[in-house]
């Protein structure tokens, strides 16, 4: 593996052979392009591109940025490393958000898409109350029981060198709506594991939205699932970028009811109705 830095800064681990099916891999919160190592040292067949977002792992001396801004230096990513090529994009919780906003906003750069643990769109009501408690808990960032509290899905060096203030803008960017997908056209697979039970049904109701969306879980398995089953989520990733059967051990969602889908429908990002009001001066 190669581990050059660019985009101002921002490291971005590198493996595989230029030329061959790109994967770029987006990191959650908490976490940092570490995670996917072991995907990429057995997806040695694929050119793999995997950065540290801005705040985080050894990128954590830049300043912390909004989705949008982090999806314009991806797309710019893509730009340079991948040029005049479609890349597959797998991304994890805050990072499949960011997948998918990416796929929303480029979609001439994205071929196939793996949105994994998307978060939902939180009740409005539990907003402040989540961010006044996640305000309150990040002094304690290198805690043992705030270690505790995301062991299971951060590692502990990840958790020490992300930002606070990274953090803390991952978390709100990971409460945002999604961006509208439903003319988008790319294969988009959905997935979530079993005990995700408030992401699943989310997921069911976007892929019944999207014209090649499939919406598909991990029995037994929770969030971030890619550190329990990694061969698993690894053979996954290899069947959807290469249009093959997924591995039978996953499930199909059960079909959503019409109410999920027409909520899905009519959502639209907070970022859409700004850009909205602006335009009309409001």
């Amino acid at each position: 593996m190669s581990h050059p830095k660019c985009l101002g800064g921002m490291y971005v681990e590198e493996s595989g052979t230029p030329g061959s099916p790109d994967i770029l891999f987006i990191h959650g919160m908490g976490q940092s392009g570490r995670i996917w190592q072991g995907h990429m040292t057995k997806l040695c067949h694929f050119h793999c591109l995997a950065p540290d977002l801005p705040g985080f792992g050894r990128s954590n001396h830049l300043a912390p940025s909004s989705n949008g801004h982090i999806v314009a230096l991806l797309a710019e990513l893509i730009g340079s490393r991948v040029p005049g090529q479609l890349v597959h994009v797998v991304g994890l919780s805050w990072g499949a958000t960011l997948a998918l906003t990416l796929l929303s906003r480029h979609p001439e750069l994205v071929d196939r898409v793996i949105a994994d643990g998307t978060p939902i769109h939180w009740p409005r009501a539990s907003r402040l109350p989540l961010l006044y408690v996640l305000t309150a808990a990040l002094p304690f960032k290198h805690a043992r029981w705030f270690r505790a509290l995301f062991g299971n899905v951060m590692d502990e060096a990840d958790l020490r060198d992300a930002s606070r203030l990274a953090f803390w803008r991952a978390f709100v960017g990971s409460m945002e709506r999604l961006p509208p997908l439903a003319e988008t056209s790319n294969p988009t697979l959905l997935v979530a594991g079993e005990q995700e039970a408030w992401y699943r049904p989310s997921n069911a109701a976007l892929a019944a939205l999207m014209p090649h969306g499939e919406a598909w879980y991990a029995p037994g398995l929770d969030h971030c699932w890619q550190r329990q089953a990694p061969d698993l989520h690894i053979r996954t990733i290899e069947a959807w970028v290469g249009g093959q059967e997924l591995p039978t051990e996953l499930r199909r969602e059960p079909t959503p009811s019409p109410e999920a889908v027409r909520v899905r429908a009519i959502a639209r990002p907070r970022a859409e109705e700004a850009a909205v009001r602006v335009e009309r001066g409001v």
